[in-house]
């Protein structure tokens, strides 16, 4: 087939998890021999066809995708984008011609291997704008021979003349309304506009869907659950003790099996107070070490942790990390003791099954969609109850026999999740959309 996807995550300056998401489906597809296309939003590119690619690698390595607060750059290009969006017009996004011999360093993990690239300046934000007022989708013009458009999250876009599917991850702002700043009313209204004309809706769990029904008036026949594909290098899963024990200390100062680690969001959903709380109570000593950038509401989670840092009893117990490169993120998870990860909300958790093909044990909440991922193959847990935190680091501290039976089982379960199994449902999926 022939698939185009957004490049909105995927032209975000740092990383997220939704950049994760849609760079390996696009990868997925690739390796599948579906011809891919990816569609960005990168502004201030210029019209000098010699220029485009270089530009376009210059704006993605150290500009981005523009945010809500850049309305000044944004907003001239909204005002160009309403009248057509209001009368259904198609916008014509502009193809980027690769040009072999310029580098790409800094910015390969945000460009699909072999996919065909084109870009529509702020489209998306535009898009978000507009449909916040309106309700309604802004429509892209077909690209070449393509057959589906897959928006790998909600952003309120289609294309004309083709199937259209979306993914949704979860309803976050709907489901556990006190973790998000979002204006629900501007939410749901992008949300409608995304949903609305979709062929197919796509989640990646059996608990997102019943959200996503839950919340929203949409025929259950069009909700297909294709989960997600865990797919770390093998040249990270693969790293000898002794290489990884000299980059811990290099890099981290840390020793293999020597902490426990978080890793994800600094925000209320992940529930990073609970677990700053069960360390504290935690007999084992083990420190605890806690990675990611801040995201929403982070600010009482981060004077707790300058807290903890700053008093000599607790300052060797605590590291914080900011936003790391994936690879280093996953030799940091690979040299853990275990993954701590009692999140009070994932539409699908994938930190967890990285643990799992990383051979680390997992401690994850017994709530959402985290059992339907772990399986039996983690330590679950009430998000709610520090005391039950504190008592599973404890158990993984002290019981070498536990930890290797929670990998054994863990590489089975990641079995359920390989990227082939993940295209057969996209696939799948894509079929239903194209009738």
């Amino acid at each position: 087939m022939k698939i185009a996807i957004d490049g909105f995550t995927l032209g975000l300056r740092q990383g997220t998890g939704l950049s994760t998401f849609a760079y390996e489906l696009a990868q997925t597809l690739g390796a599948g021999g579906h011809e891919v296309s990816v569609v960005y939003g990168l502004h201030g590119l210029g019209r000098d066809e010699r220029l485009l690619w270089p530009r376009f690698l210059q704006r993605l390595g150290i500009g981005g995708e523009l945010l809500p607060y850049e309305w000044m750059q944004w907003a001239p290009y909204a005002a160009a984008y309403a009248l057509p969006g209001l009368l259904g017009w198609p916008l014509r996004a502009t193809p980027i011609h690769r040009i072999e011999h310029v580098a790409t360093q800094g910015s390969s993990a945000r460009i699909p291997d072999a996919a065909r690239l084109y870009n529509l300046p702020a489209v998306y934000a535009a898009a978000h704008t507009l449909a916040g007022l309106t309700a309604r989708p802004t429509v892209l013009q077909r690209l070449p021979g393509v057959e589906v458009f897959h928006r790998s999250s909600p952003v309120p876009l289609r294309m004309r003349g083709v199937a259209n599917v979306v993914t949704v991850h979860d309803v976050i702002p709907l489901a556990l309304p006190h973790s998000t700043v979002i204006h629900l009313k501007h939410y749901r209204r992008i949300m409608q506009a995304t949903l609305k004309d979709a062929d197919a809706l796509f989640v990646i769990s059996e608990h997102s869907r019943r959200d996503l029904l839950a919340f929203f008036d949409l025929p259950p026949e069009r909700v297909v659950v294709t989960y997600q594909a865990v797919g770390v290098p093998a040249s990270l899963r693969d790293v000898g003790d002794e290489e990884l024990r000299r980059l811990l200390q290099a890099n981290f100062n840390l020793t293999p099996g020597g902490y426990f680690l978080f890793y994800g969001a600094i925000e209320p959903k992940k529930n990073v107070m609970r677990i700053l709380d069960a360390h504290a109570m935690a007999k084992s000593g083990l420190p605890l070490v806690i990675a990611g950038r801040n995201g929403w509401l982070y600010q009482q989670e981060a004077r707790r942790i300058r807290g903890l840092l700053r008093d000599p009893r607790t300052a060797r117990r605590i590291r914080r990390l900011e936003y790391l490169p994936f690879q280093q993120l996953m030799l940091l998870l690979r040299g853990a003791r275990a993954l701590v990860f009692p999140s009070l909300y994932e539409g699908f958790g994938l930190p967890v099954l990285e643990a799992m093909q990383m051979g680390v044990p997992v401690i994850t909440s017994n709530t959402t969609s985290l059992p339907e991922v772990a399986g039996d193959a983690a330590l679950l847990v009430d998000p709610g109850d520090a005391g039950q935190i504190a008592d599973a680091m404890d158990r993984l501290a002290g019981d070498d026999a536990l930890c290797a039976d929670l990998v054994r089982r863990g590489a089975a379960q990641v079995q359920r999740f390989t990227p082939e199994l993940y295209r057969q449902r996209l696939e799948d999926g894509y079929r239903r959309a194209l009738g």
